[in-house]
């Protein structure tokens, strides 16, 4: 269990929002799926490996930060390098801003954002953003109507947010369960595990083996993001699933 399940267990035990088996915390949601869960049935039920491996891991959650803003400077930060290192980064940023708004960001120097440890390009893409809320060309509160991909026609058109950003986005703020980010290097060392592929699979490739899976592409990705931090993928997936 991660530091943040922690604390969100803590706090809602101390009298903060409970729904169901997902818990929200501070403008934080943590969205929980197990075995007894309906959509993880039907995904259970579409493919025979996908079946082990959710039966393997059990439960995995999502940690959605409802704060849009706050979600693409996280993964603006995480552009390129590893979860690891995103994290460390994330969390030297908040302990800088103390709290990370657009106008806030704006009121910062270059300097002293770039010593939380990222780049200038990213300061530049940060800051861009910021200026588009204040100036409202971009409303997140007007996201929650529209379609995953008009959302990231509008988002891609900002200085520094491609595809991937964008598509993290629309999982860790939203929380949309039917989004296949197919440039998600993990998504993919994933599945050439699970299926013991010689090469990673294209992103038509990839798009192929989630076509069973479209509705809660999102689940499943879940699913593979849990195998990375289990450290499944170390070992073949046919010698972990025998035991």
């Amino acid at each position: 269990m991660t530091l943040l399940m922690r604390k969100l267990e803590h706090e809602q035990n101390h009298g903060h929002e409970y729904l169901g088996h997902n818990m929200e915390v501070n403008n934080m949601l943590c969205l929980h799926y197990d075995l007894d869960d309906e959509k993880v049935k039907y995904l259970m039920a579409t493919d025979e490996k996908l079946c082990k491996l959710i039966k393997y891991i059990k439960n995995s959650e999502l940690i959605i930060e409802k704060d849009g803003f706050k979600c693409m400077v996280k993964y603006i930060i995480g552009q390129q390098i590893s979860d690891k290192a995103r994290e460390t980064i994330w969390q030297r940023f908040c302990e800088t801003l103390k709290s990370v708004t657009p106008r806030k960001v704006l009121s910062t120097s270059d300097e002293k954002l770039k010593r939380t440890g990222i780049s200038e390009r990213k300061v530049t893409y940060i800051k861009a953003l910021a200026t588009a809320i204040i100036n409202e060309d971009i409303i997140f509160s007007e996201f929650k109507k529209l379609t995953n991909d008009a959302i990231i026609n509008k988002l891609t058109k900002l200085k520094g947010i491609g595809q991937w950003t964008a598509e993290m986005y629309l999982i860790f703020s939203l929380g949309r369960e039917n989004v296949l980010s197919k440039g998600d290097g993990t998504i993919r060392r994933a599945i050439q595990w699970m299926y013991d592929l010689k090469e990673l699979p294209s992103s038509e490739q990839l798009a192929e083996y989630f076509s069973n899976w479209v509705p809660y592409a999102t689940i499943v990705s879940a699913y593979f993001w849990k195998s990375i931090e289990l450290g499944l993928l170390q070992k073949p997936f046919n010698d972990i699933m025998s035991i």
